[in-house]
């Protein structure tokens, strides 16, 4: 990697590049859905589903 970037023109160490997180979540907010909500998008991502493909089939 050192290599790779000393080709560059300008060759500047960035501090936050690898660096440890503190904990679970720092970098990205969590989503917390209560316990059977998935059901609700996987359901209706199935429905979804068989719809379009019937109506491929059929139409």
């Amino acid at each position: 990697m050192s290599n790779a970037t000393h080709g560059l023109p300008i060759h500047t160490p960035d501090p936050d590049f690898g660096r440890m997180y503190q904990f679970p979540g720092e970098a990205l907010p969590r989503l917390r859905m209560t316990r059977g909500w998935w059901l609700v998008p996987m359901l209706a991502g199935g429905i979804v589903g068989w719809a379009v493909l019937l109506r491929a089939a059929f139409l």
